[in-house]
């Protein structure tokens, strides 16, 4: 099982500060999924390490590779397509990405045009079995366009999506910090 884990960018999110009480709410749920995840049989998980649930993500799966065995990859879309993230934000993914079992580029060159994520999404999705995607659509963003795809996808195969929403969210926040 190769499961893509994508979502919200830490903007989207309202998350301005790697200190904020969101982040570590966010990692315990990302950290829960992907046990979760492992436990029934991935393998490989695909990160593409933009700030917000990329980062978080691929700094739990950083910390899961000192307790379970699985393997993680950092797919970047183009050259140059970190040049604006803060300092604070490069460092982070920069330590996701030393410890990744594999690292590259989708595209060997700088971004052209919009075209090129069309076909970034449909390389992650090509390469993944699973997504676990953060997206809900009350929040509209970028994202619905991979999620259109992975339905589509998913209707013509075995591709499985787990869609994580802003209730699924609110339902851990509940569960875990209020009991």
């Amino acid at each position: 099982m190769r499961v893509l884990i994508i979502g919200y960018r830490n903007y989207e999110l309202g998350i301005f500060n790697h200190k904020q009480e969101e982040v570590t709410v966010l990692k315990s749920f990302l950290k829960l999924k992907i046990i979760e995840y492992i436990e029934n049989g991935a393998e490989w998980f695909i990160v593409q390490n933009y700030p917000g649930i990329d980062m978080y993500a691929g700094e739990v799966l950083k910390d899961l590779k000192e307790i379970y065995d699985f393997n993680y990859i950092v797919l970047k879309p183009f050259y140059n397509y970190d040049e604006r993230f803060k300092d604070e934000d490069k460092l982070i993914l920069q330590e996701i990405e030393n410890e990744a079992e594999f690292s590259s580029y989708i595209f060997k060159r700088p971004y052209e045009n919009p075209s090129m994520f069309k076909e970034i999404n449909h390389f992650l999705t090509d390469n993944s079995s699973h997504a676990l995607i953060f997206y809900d659509e009350e929040s509209e963003s970028n994202l619905k366009y991979i999620y259109r795809h992975l339905l589509e996808k998913s209707s013509n195969s075995d591709y499985n999506i787990e869609r994580i929403q802003f209730d699924d969210l609110n339902d851990f926040i509940s569960y875990q910090y209020d009991n």
